[in-house]
């Protein structure tokens, strides 16, 4: 990747509108809440699988994961959460209730769940979240989950600093410092980010994006990534089929939380992945692709 002081001079010029969106790559979709940018492959006729990105990074970060699904003959769907990639950037509270929302909303217009169709959901890091609260709220939808280093409990790490909770300032230093500390943190998600140099360059582009910072820092405040266990362990007394995929050398959200996730849901099939961090799925595709198939495939 490139040195980390090449973010210096990204700032929030441009605006998401119809004008630009014309020359952007994917589809849009109206929601309630604001402009949906997303992406369907595969035949009509295929298992409906849906991908739920992370925290900052949007949904480029399934490129190897939505080819091999495609590929397969899977119907998959891919987005970007709001405030991320080319979806807007509304003014609102970032929390689990939007996101839900934007994910129902957006499986309903594009008839994901039409005649009572059920989907496979899978989800990285935050999207675990995403993807947990949605099977809680909507298991009608839900046929299988699929959960890649997921967040929603407890780590022992501070994940966020007592300063960016004060009003004002915590705005201020995330004006000035927080496209730079977001950019430095991708490296730690690989083990060998060298091997990935165009990554740093897709996910700087949506910095450039009025906004962006703002939406962030409002998911930082207000979507509690340590708080969801009670919500996996309502997922846990289901029937529904769930895999955990992990790589062994994650710092981000270190890998022995994967057994309070296992602790959570006692159905769980899990899987961990060597020589991998934070994305095991991008950095070990064709491992955690094989694993992912084969769960697909049990009746």
């Amino acid at each position: 990747m490139k040195n980390v002081k090449s973010v210096k001079g990204i700032k929030e010029k441009k605006n998401l509108d119809k004008e630009v969106r014309e020359y952007l790559p994917g589809t849009f979709i109206e929601l309630e809440d604001g402009t949906v940018h997303y992406q369907i492959g595969g035949p009509l006729e295929g298992e409906p699988i849906i991908l739920i990105h992370g925290f900052s990074c949007p949904m480029f970060i399934w490129d190897p994961t939505y080819d091999f699904l495609v590929a397969q003959g899977f119907h998959v769907l891919r987005y970007d959460l709001y405030g991320r990639g080319y979806s807007d950037r509304p003014k609102v509270k970032y929390t689990e209730e939007l996101f839900d929302q934007q994910l129902h909303q957006l499986i309903e217009k594009l008839q994901f769940n039409k005649n009572g169709k059920k989907n496979t959901v899978i989800g990285l890091s935050m999207g675990g979240i995403i993807t947990v609260n949605y099977a809680d709220n909507h298991p009608e939808f839900v046929k299988r989950l699929v959960l890649v280093d997921p967040a929603g409990f407890p780590t022992g790490k501070k994940l966020i600093p007592r300063i960016m909770k004060i009003p004002i300032l915590n705005r201020l230093m995330f004006k000035y410092v927080g496209s730079k500390r977001l950019v430095s943190k991708l490296h730690n998600d690989f083990l060998h980010p060298e091997n990935f140099p165009k990554f740093e360059i897709s996910y700087k582009e949506q910095m450039e994006y009025s906004g962006f910072l703002r939406a962030i820092l409002s998911t930082m405040l207000k979507l509690n990534m340590e708080s969801a266990q009670a919500t996996y362990e309502r997922v846990g007394k289901t029937n529904i089929p769930i895999l955990l995929i992990w790589g062994e050398l994650d710092e981000t959200i270190p890998y022995n939380v994967h057994q309070q996730v296992c602790d959570a849901i006692p159905q769980i099939e899990f899987h961990s992945i060597q020589k991998a961090k934070h994305l095991p799925h991008y950095e070990q595709s064709d491992e955690v692709n094989e694993i992912l198939l084969k769960f697909l495939q049990k009746k």
